[in-house]
């Protein structure tokens, strides 16, 4: 049973995007857990229209004993078995945990899933590592630019000095930009799994708190995220850059 760590050397990349609706499809495969442990700024919840929950991964690293009640189950159309951990918006409650605790939560429900998904801070803050360092790979999400693509080569080589697998990048907001695939690849010294296309969608889908792969499951971005979860389960399919006419033609 894989932990993947869902990292960013970079905010605003689309990191919660990613976790949100890779957990979607992954849920096809297996029975799968996503964890919000971006616990300073939460944002996994509003994809699944949970508002402000009443119990959450800060009560679990707090007292184990709530761990239970801040499972939520995700009942809808087109999803198999998911889970999801939201994290708090409460900033007292952040005052009062013991972040250290999350590799033991991690651990005590390994035996229930087939894959855990941890949506992780941006950067390489405590609150990053601890989770990096929890998880059994973890996935570089980018954009492709270079400031993305420069700070997550940062986010690698700290990866390689903690004695972290890199499982690899994932591209989102993807237009076409061919050539920053491949400078990103040596950049970073990874392979790419994932190409996320840009999609006004997924914005009008996560308004409506339902991710884009539960909302519109046969659009093109939902079938994105399905051949990234199809490379992460390890099936032979190729992910393969391209052009700007065939993203503006929809292709």
């Amino acid at each position: 049973m894989p932990v993947i760590a869902i990292c960013s050397g970079k905010g605003g990349v689309g990191k919660t995007t990613v976790a949100a609706n890779l957990s979607v499809m992954l849920s096809k495969f297996g029975k799968t857990l996503v964890i919000d442990c971006d616990i300073a700024l939460p944002n996994l919840h509003t994809f699944f229209g949970i508002e402000d929950p009443l119990v959450s991964l800060l009560d679990a690293l707090r007292d184990v004993n709530y761990l239970e009640d801040s499972i939520y189950r995700i009942r809808a159309k087109n999803v198999g078995k998911l889970d999801v951990i939201p994290a708090s918006t409460s900033v007292k409650a952040l005052e009062e945990i013991d972040m250290e605790k999350l590799k033991e939560i991690i651990e005590s429900l390994k035996h229930d899933y087939d894959f855990i998904i941890l949506d992780v801070a941006a950067g390489l803050s405590k609150y990053a590592m601890i989770p990096m360092l929890s998880s059994d790979k973890i996935c570089i999400v980018i954009n492709p630019e270079k400031t993305a693509i420069s700070d997550a080569h940062k986010v690698r080589k700290i990866a390689d000095i903690s004695d972290i697998a890199v499982r690899g990048i994932i591209v989102n907001r993807y237009k076409g930009e061919k050539k920053m695939i491949d400078y990103a690849e040596k950049a970073i010294g990874a392979e790419t799994i994932g190409i996320i296309r840009e999609s006004k969608l997924i914005t009008e889908c996560w308004k409506e708190g339902v991710p884009v792969t539960i909302k519109k499951p046969d659009s093109k971005v939902s079938k994105d995220f399905l051949l990234l979860a199809k490379k992460i389960v390890g099936s032979k399919v190729e992910v393969k850059p391209y052009g700007k006419l065939r993203y503006i033609l929809g292709w």
